[in-house]
């Protein structure tokens, strides 16, 4: 029961982080740019949250150790990723470097097996390159124009910092604590930092209305107090490498609001890479119920 309950919450909080497109196209075309709506997006998550654990009276104390490791993932697991990601939009297509940045499920397999010496299997392999042979088709198979090798970096770091975000929350010390404080204190760090790395490089933008604003704020409900405590919650029932696989059910989020909401086409290969996805996720959620049964019965 824990590991489907594992995977619906993973795969419902990957479906929530592709509304972010939606929601950082309004604010840009608001008075928002990448660095503005990041800051804006962790600091109204933070308050939220803070209000959150005081209303139902959660314990939010952690050690000085934990607080370290909190500020880590902050920094390399979320801030740089966001900021690496959206610069590097600015040198390549979305698609394109969102296909790069998709580089965090092999991250975070590899990482596993090497450093926390998990079992991966042929199953879970192949369901990997099924996934991101997925997401290349859906971010625009054969579009792949002169590559500019500083958005290639950044794009492809942007997927190392994310994937050391999920093996951290994961296996570190923290991995105890609520989905809710790690949520809060990771949202507060981010805050800072963002705000130092906005006035250091002149990106503090202000000239926002209410629209923009309005934006910011329901990013941070949706991708930080739903989206980024379910995934954490997701995390304290499967392995990190399955969770990663699952999060390739973000991109067909988005792919549906792009249809839906800003009139994109769909071409035969979106129905290609959704289909890879789909069959990724099936194989993952069957692979993760054998591992239960299997554990189920050596207690026996």
């Amino acid at each position: 029961m824990n590991k489907t309950k594992g995977i619906i919450i993973t795969i419902f909080a990957t479906m929530s982080f592709g509304l972010i497109p939606l929601f950082a196209k309004t604010a840009y075309a608001n008075g928002f740019n990448p660095y503005s709506f990041s800051l804006y997006r962790s600091l109204f998550a933070s308050i939220a949250l803070f209000i959150f654990i005081k209303i139902y009276d959660i314990d939010y104390k952690a050690t000085k150790a934990q607080y370290f490791t909190l500020f880590k993932i902050s920094l390399f697991g979320y801030s740089l990723m966001m900021l690496f990601l959206n610069m590097s939009f600015l040198y390549m297509s979305s698609g394109l470097a969102m296909t790069l940045h998709f580089i965090y499920p092999v991250v975070v397999m590899l990482a596993s097996v090497f450093f926390y010496k998990e079992k991966i299997g042929s199953k879970r392999v192949f369901a990997l390159i099924l996934s991101v042979s997925g997401i290349y088709f859906l971010m625009g198979f054969g579009s792949f124009e002169t590559i500019n090798m500083l958005g290639f970096w950044l794009a492809l770091i942007s997927g190392v910092f994310y994937g050391y975000y999920i093996l951290m929350v994961s296996n570190s010390n923290i991995k105890n604590l609520s989905a809710f404080v790690i949520t809060f204190y990771l949202s507060l760090f981010n805050t800072y930092i963002l705000l130092i790395v906005s006035l250091i490089t002149n990106n503090m933008s202000l000239n926002y209305n209410y629209k923009g604003l309005l934006s910011t704020v329901l990013v941070a409900l949706v991708c930080n107090l739903f989206g980024m405590v379910a995934f954490q919650t997701g995390l304290k029932y499967i392995t990190a490498t399955a969770s990663s696989i699952l999060s390739t059910f973000e991109p067909i989020t988005s792919l549906i609001i792009g249809i839906v909401v800003f009139n994109e086409y769909l071409n035969w290969y979106h129905f290609v890479g959704s289909i890879f996805i789909i069959v990724s996720v099936i194989i993952v959620s069957l692979t993760e119920q054998k591992i239960k049964n299997t554990a189920d019965k050596s207690k026996i």
